[in-house]
Order: structure tokens, then sequence, then C-alpha cells
């Protein structure tokens, strides 16, 4: 009798390790770009404030990012479509952003994973018809601490077609990969936090410093990332030229919910 009641013992406790280290690892995946997971996540981002406006000036987005995996041939794929709507915006506008496409192959390393891959923007936003693409390149190292990840990625967006009377399309963005899964479903990094440079302008139009705490949670057999993320924007001077400066965000809250599907 106390034989079986310790083995019951053991393998409960085996058991819930190897609960606790399977949430660990689709947390440590649910905050990588280049990991090759299934998911859905609605965003909310809240702007609390802007430069260059009267004090009173808010704005709010809401996006849909969907990420499928896929395999050509031997090699891995991670597709990734995000959709932005604006709701609220310091001219009063409100509407469609524009769509961005994402494809990058994944490639395994010792340390982690690495990616090249291709971006492109659909114009859907009023008064900003450009069609750009451009390349996209990534890495993330998994191996130095146990459910941590540190990398960057880096896309850019190059003018191919459309309108000619503005500024062409030339930007390049740059992604800092810090997030930490520390137990318990709960993970802390830096969140989507993009350092932007326009090279039409020659100019920084994003320096960002964020902080977000997520928490792996389940609805059922449904796994849920839900976070929160704060971000405060350094670039308070993004000129649009003729001494005209641009109303950019200064600090901004984000509500995220990222829906998993680990087993697609």
């Amino acid at each position: 009798m106390k034989n079986k009641i310790l083995l019951t013992l053991v393998t409960l406790f085996v058991g819930t390790n190897s609960y606790a280290d399977s949430d660990m690892e689709l947390s440590q995946k649910a905050n990588d770009p280049t990991a090759s997971l299934m998911a859905v996540q609605l965003i909310d981002g809240y702007i609390s404030d802007f430069y260059n406006t009267t004090e009173d000036k808010t704005g709010n987005s809401v996006s849909l990012r969907a990420a499928y995996p896929y395999t050509m041939g031997e090699t891995k794929h991670i597709l990734r479509v995000t959709q932005p709507y604006t709701t609220k915006s310091p001219s009063g506008e409100s509407g469609f952003e524009d769509m961005t496409l994402f494809d990058m192959a994944l490639y395994p390393a010792s340390w982690g994973r690495f990616g090249v891959g291709i971006v492109s923007s659909i114009p859907l936003a009023d008064g900003n018809k450009q069609w750009s693409v451009g390349p996209a390149i990534g890495f993330v190292n998994n191996s130095l601490v146990k459910g941590v990840n540190i990398g960057l990625f880096n896309q850019n967006l190059f003018r191919i077609a459309g309108d000619d009377n503005r500024d062409y399309i030339r930007i390049s963005s740059f992604q800092p990969i810090i997030n930490y899964s520390i137990g318990g479903g709960w993970n802390i990094g830096g969140g989507d936090l993009q350092f932007i440079y326009d090279w039409s302008s020659s100019q920084w139009v994003s320096l960002p410093v964020s902080l977000q705490v997520g928490k792996l949670v389940k609805f059922g057999n449904l796994p849920v990332n839900i976070s929160t993320q704060y971000q405060h924007n350094f670039e308070d001077e993004v000129t649009l030229g003729n001494g005209l400066l641009a109303p950019t965000s200064k600090n901004t809250f984000t509500i995220t919910a990222k829906f998993l599907f680990p087993k697609f």
C-alpha cells in the first residue's frame, strides 16, 4: 500500500514538472517572432500623449495578427499577416492602416535559430497608395539560459509602385528580442520594441524603450498568452519638412491576447 502511494506521489510530481516545462517552452515560443508556432493575436494600443500636439490629444489602434507555420521542401517557414485599424488619432481620422505581409524561412542552429525572408506592405490606408517590399532577417538565441530569448529582428520596406506625389517609403525597423519565461506561465521582456529609421528623411522616427509582462493561461485546451506593455518613445522631433514637426507617440500602453495553436 505504501509503495502504491509513493508511486502515485512520484507520478504526480513528474507529471506536474513535465506540464510546467511544457508551459515554459510554450511561453518562450510565444515571445519569439521566429518560432514555428501558429498563433492569432488581438492587440490594442492606447497612446496617452503625443509630442508636438496639444496636451489633450490621444490615440488608439487595434490590430489583428496571424502567424502560420508551413514547410516548403525541407525548409520551415513562418507566414505572418498584420492588419491594424486606427480608432482614434490626433487628426480625428480613423480607418484601416496598411496591411503587412511577412514570410521567413527558418534555419535551426546549435544556439537557437535564424531566418531570412521578405516583408511587404499593401496600401489600405487613405492617402498613401504605395506598394513596398524588402528583405527581413532575424535570429534568436535560446540556449544561454533556460527560458531566455535574446535576438534581433530586422525588416525593411522600399517603395516599388504607387503614388508618386508622396515621399517614397524607405524605412528599416530593428526589433531587439529579449524575453524571460520565469515559470508558472509568467514572462517578462521588451515586447514589440521597434526602432524605426526613415531613409527618405534621414532620421529616426521611433526610439523607444518598453517593458512587457505576460502570463500564459489556458481556456480549456486553448493556451493564450495575455500581456500588457508600457512603451516610451524618446524621438520627439520627427520633421515633416518646411520646419514642421510630426505628432509622434510619447507613451503607449498595449494589451495583447495571443491565442496559440501548438498542435498545428
